[in-house]
This record gives structure tokens, C-alpha cells and sequence, in this order.
């Protein structure tokens, strides 16, 4: 179940994201949304780990990276990194947010202004 749940949260990322390239939606507006989007999907379970995500093609964050490498258990890495991070406090917060990380959701949507 969970798998299916990811499955329909990445078709639903991937076409708000394509209706996005038309008219983007401010970057704070994004932050807040994929932040509250984050918080539902881990109220089904835990998230994938970051060695999953890594797996799978995804992009980490730097603080991801170095969980996936770090000697901790797969409990660990499900953890939603993001809530604990400046960035998601500066994305949400500022519509020029100053941060820059590869690998950032929240980077990302302040790189990519509308």
C-alpha cells in the first residue's frame, strides 16, 4: 500500500509540476505546499529512506547525503530531514530565500522563479 501511495504522490508531483512550467507559482507558495504535502504523506507510515530515494535516482540535499553514508539504521534515514532544516524556514518564509544546496526541493523552487 504505501508503495502505491508514493506511487500516485509522484504522479501528482510530476503533473502539477509540468502545469507549473506555464504559470509557476511563487517560490514560498511551492515551499509551504511541498512542506504540508511532506507532512501528510508521513502520517501514513514512514517515509523512504534515503538510501532509497538515492536508489532510485532521486537527488539528496547535502544533510541527506550524509545520512545515507552515515553508520545509522534505515529508521534513521526515513526521517523527514527537511523539518529540522533552515532552508524550509527560509523557503517558506522569504521570497528570495538565499540557499543554494543541489539536491534542495526548497533551493530548487527559488531557483526556478516565475
Amino acid at each position: 500500500m504505501p508503495d502505491e501511495l508514493d506511487d500516485q504522490w509522484l504522479e501528482f508531483a510530476e503533473a502539477a509540476d509540468a502545469a507549473l512550467e506555464e504559470q509557476p507559482a511563487p517560490p514560498r507558495l511551492r515551499s509551504n505546499v511541498f512542506s504540508r504535502l511532506n507532512l501528510e504523506q508521513a502520517k501514513d507510515g514512514p517515509l523512504a529512506s534515503v538510501s532509497e530515494s538515492k536508489a532510485e535516482g532521486r537527488d539528496l540535499c547535502v544533510f541527506e547525503e550524509i545520512m545515507r553514508v552515515a553508520p545509522v539504521g534505515e529508521e534513521i534515514r526515513q526521517l523527514n530531514y527537511c523539518r529540522v532544516c533552515h532552508a524550509r524556514v527560509l523557503g517558506e518564509n522569504l521570497d528570495n530565500a538565499p540557499i543554494w544546496w543541489e539536491g534542495c526541493p526548497y533551493a530548487d523552487f527559488h531557483r526556478q522563479r516565475g
